[in-house]
């Protein structure tokens, strides 16, 4: 049995486009003649990297707020403690526990869901964010 054609097109018959990194797709299966409507699909790729230094302290933080796509965070190499990632409400007993030089990344829309907390007061962290 061939494989059954696929062709990529909008509502109106048109050539897809992509917006804001999204491509909607409704494929249509000549064999069967119905029409598959599959929704969005996200183009993977990053257009913008940023980096930094953040200072944990004994309080859990919130990472901060920018939109990204993931999040790359290592335990600075210096620290003596501890640096825990979690949700609002992370404890120096929950969460992602980084020993120094460790790295924690995640797929994630805003690093204000991500919150920070170290057992050593003024340990740092080193943020790499792909957008």
């Amino acid at each position: 049995m061939p494989h059954p054609k696929v062709k990529i097109s909008d509502d109106s018959g048109n050539a897809v486009s992509v917006t804001d990194n999204r491509l909607d797709v409704n494929a249509a299966i000549t064999v069967a003649s119905d029409n598959i409507d599959i929704g969005d699909v996200q183009i993977l790729g990053y257009s913008v990297v940023t980096h930094g230094a953040v200072n944990v302290t004994d309080s859990a933080v919130q990472l901060g707020s920018a939109t990204v796509k993931h999040v790359d965070i290592m335990a600075n190499i210096s620290n003596t403690g501890i640096v825990y990632i979690g949700a609002s409400g992370v404890s120096a007993t929950t969460g992602i526990g980084l020993y120094p030089g460790d790295v924690y990344s995640v797929d994630i829309d805003d690093t204000d869901l991500l919150y920070v907390i170290s057992t050593v007061s003024g340990d740092d962290i080193n943020v790499v964010m792909f957008r």
